[in-house]
Parts: C-alpha cells; sequence; structure tokens
C-alpha cells in the first residue's frame, strides 16, 4: 500500500497500473513535476443514487383505518390551557332547554341513508355497543350553540339507560358508550358485585360558556356529558360524591370508573377538582396535547 510522509507527496501509484487510475476505490493523483508541490486529497467515488422503492400496489376498496381516538389529536402547536380556565362553571341541572331546529338547508341531509360517512360510520359503532337512539335533526340554539347531527339517546350502552336522555353528538354518545362497556360494567362487577342498568345523566347540551371567561362550553356543541351517579340491577343507587373512609367499595368504583374514563375523553373533572365539581364527572371530547384528568 502506498504511505505518505510528513510534508512529502504521496507515493505513486502501486507498478502496472497508470497514474491517475483508481486503487482500492481511491483516485490516485498523477505524481507532481520536479519543483511542483501538491496536496494529497483522496477522492472517492460517488455511490450511484438508491432508487426508492415502488409503492405497494393498492387493493380497491380497502381503506387504511385511522387509530383509535385520532380525532382526539389536537391540532400542531396547540397550547394546553391552564387548568384554572378548564371547565369551572357551576353545576346546573338540565333545566330542560328548549331544543330550536335550525331552518332547512338546500340540499342537506334529512335521512339516515343521506348522512355523512363519518356520522354514519359513527351510528354504526353505536348500534353495535347496543345503545339505543333517535335522530334529533340540526339543534341550535344561538349562532355559537348547536349540533348539526345531533343524537337523543335513551339507551347509553347495552342495558344501561341513559336518565333522563341526553342530547349529544354521535362522537360523545360513541365514547360514553365505550366507556360503559369497557370499564364501566367491570368496575361494578368487581368493586360492587352489581350489573349497572343505569347511568344519571345531570347535563348533556346546553349553551352556556366557561364561568369567569367568553369561551363556549364543549356543552354547547352537544361534547360533553355531566354524570351525577350510576343506578343498578339491585335497585340501588351510587351518587358521584366524595366519599368517606366506610364507604372503600363505592370509593373504590367511584376512582376505577373515573381513571378509566380518562382513557376516552379529553377532559374528565370531577369531586376533589373543584366544589363546582363535587357531585357530578364532567367529560368531554375536546382535543388536547395531552388528556385533563382532576
Amino acid at each position: 500500500m502506498p504511505t505518505l510522509s510528513s510534508g512529502a507527496a504521496p507515493a505513486g501509484p502501486p507498478a502496472g497500473r497508470p497514474r491517475g487510475d483508481l486503487v482500492w476505490g481511491v483516485r490516485v493523483p498523477a505524481m507532481p513535476q520536479p519543483g511542483q508541490s501538491t496536496v494529497y486529497v483522496p477522492s472517492f467515488e460517488t455511490p450511484a443514487p438508491v432508487q426508492p422503492a415502488p409503492p405497494a400496489p393498492r387493493t380497491p376498496g380497502l381503506r387504511a383505518s385511522p387509530p383509535r381516538n385520532a380525532e382526539l389529536l389536537p391540532p400542531i402547536g396547540a397550547e394546553d390551557e391552564s387548568v384554572a380556565a378548564l371547565e369551572s362553571e357551576p353545576y346546573v341541572p338540565d333545566r330542560g332547554l328548549p331544543v330550536q331546529q335550525a331552518p332547512p338547508v338546500a340540499g342537506a341531509p334529512s335521512g339516515y341513508r343521506s348522512l355523512p360517512e363519518g356520522e354514519a360510520m359513527c351510528r354504526k359503532a353505536l348500534a353495535r355497543l347496543g345503545a339505543q337512539f333517535s335522530e334529533a335533526g340540526s339543534v341550535r340554539s344561538s349562532n355559537a350553540c348547536g349540533v348539526p347531527y345531533a343524537l337523543k339517546v335513551h339507551t347509553a350502552a347495552r342495558g344501561i339507560a341513559m336518565q333522563p336522555p341526553a342530547t349529544l353528538n354521535c362522537r360523545t354518545a360513541l365514547a360514553v358508550a365505550r366507556w360503559l362497556d369497557e370499564d364501566v360494567r367491570s368496575a361494578a362487577r368487581w368493586r360492587l358485585l352489581k350489573n349497572p342498568t343505569g347511568l344519571i345523566n345531570a347535563s348533556s347540551y346546553r349553551c352556556s360558556r366557561i364561568a369567569g371567561s367568553r369561551t363556549v362550553s364543549e356543552h354547547a356543541g352537544g361534547n360533553a356529558l355531566d354524570v351525577a351517579g350510576f343506578r343498578f340491577s339491585d335497585g340501588s343507587t351510587v351518587r358521584v360524591e366524595p366519599k368517606g373512609f366506610f364507604r372503600f367499595r363505592e370509593r373504590g368504583f367511584q376512582n376505577s370508573v373515573r381513571q378509566a374514563s380518562c382513557r376516552h375523553f379529553g377532559t374528565v373533572l370531577g369531586p376533589g377538582y373543584n366544589r363546582a365539581h363535587d357531585d357530578h364527572f364532567h367529560l368531554d371530547l375536546k382535543a388536547r396535547m395531552r388528556p385533563v384528568c382532576k
């Protein structure tokens, strides 16, 4: 192999090879003329560019499924609000705010078969979980409050009634049904040895703002549900409230369903967050960088 000495020009190529040829992938320069100095800088051959693999052929009729709860992801750059500015509105039971139907719009869908694809798929998933609901149409109380394709939910999940019925958008109704079916049912059997038969609805759709701010509440879009308690097959009721030491079974059940709800909702507020939420869980699907569970 050619050797280099400090301050001297490199040796020429091995015998039998012309100057300037490739030796072991390195371009060897021609020897300098007498009295001429040079610096030896190896020049490596540039590899051929790698051609990207052709895209896999698409099968007609198949569509990639989005990850579960992908609709909960917030836009890039979204900032978390301070906890103090969250859903801190005082608890007001649903007073039966009169529902006003928006005037019909030309070309707007009116029947089940003409719903947008996402709304129709949501209703099918909701029906598979045993929920019973009716179409409430386009609900609107003001320019800032309304639900384009509202549902009146009578049975929240299989065997669990919504008492009284709740007006929600379909995504929120589906999140409630999954929470009840996957978490509340099992927690009731494990902690209380009972089967849940009812969810007590404290408030669903209502036109309101977050207390102390000009921000419209998630309730105003049918995107939130306040849960005041649960009913069971033996006729008993467990209310959402601070639990004392001797009510360890109810406390364990309440803590379990509260923690599990953070997997399904963007905001979970309840007893201990502030006095306004000591008698109910506030659950909503507001998009956040991270779920808020307080």
